[in-house]
């Protein structure tokens, strides 16, 4: 037994060799755990954001600006379709002047009797009894005085024309007005006016060949 004295021997270390072998090998161990943890975060954390730490401003709705491109739909416009015109109206022909024979003149007076010189207001019908419609010229619408075949008076002689043409159709008729004013009266108003004599007298309407029935009017 004396010759192993002093010589190394396994199994014969002391105690506190074993533990200090056993730190040195868990710190290895923890070393590369903490290693490889550092390399996964460094490759793996950097992509993404902690929640919560989002920017706030982020979250906010930012007016465009000018200089900013707003991609929007192209829609082609459809031109509008034009509104069909109405055709053209036929030309309608020309109303025809009444003829003298469809005339139809009814002349009334507002006295049947009145002194000589005196004014009578006279009222005078025109209407037509053609089948269609027709013009007549009012202007050209005229009453007189007659004794016997002569005409002593006419509102054509001295007064101004009165009324326009005017189309008559359906029996419906132009009224004109005139007064009298019993004074005799010649063409072209020559000569002196002077009260016609007390008498019997035809006051009458006429309108071209047209004339009318006469009426009696009476002169004291």
């Amino acid at each position: 037994m004396q010759g192993f004295k002093g010589k190394f021997v396994k199994g014969s270390e002391p105690e506190s060799v074993y533990w200090k072998r056993r730190g040195i090998v868990a710190g290895a161990v923890l070393a590369v755990v903490l290693l490889v943890v550092l390399v996964l975060s460094a490759f793996g954390g950097g992509d993404e954001d902690p929640v919560g730490e989002a920017d706030p401003a982020q979250n906010e709705w930012q007016v465009p600006s000018s200089s900013a491109t707003v991609n929007r739909p192209y829609i082609r416009e459809t031109p509008a379709a034009e509104e069909p015109s109405d055709p053209p109206s036929p030309t309608e022909p020309p109303v025809e002047v009444c003829p003298a024979e469809e005339l139809m003149l009814q002349v009334v007076a507002a006295f049947d009797e009145v002194r000589s010189g005196s004014e009578v207001p006279v009222s005078v019908l025109v209407a037509s009894g053609a089948d269609t419609a027709c013009t007549a010229n009012l202007r050209e619408v005229a009453v007189e005085l007659t004794a016997g075949e002569d005409v002593v008076y006419s509102s054509a002689h001295c007064g101004t024309p009165q009324g326009e043409e005017v189309e008559l159709s359906d029996g419906a008729g132009q009224t004109v007005e005139f007064t009298v004013d019993g004074l005799a009266s010649d063409e072209g108003c020559e000569g002196d006016r002077r009260e016609l004599p007390a008498g019997e007298y035809e006051l009458r309407a006429r309108l071209g060949e047209a004339a009318s029935a006469p009426t009696n009017l009476r002169l004291t």
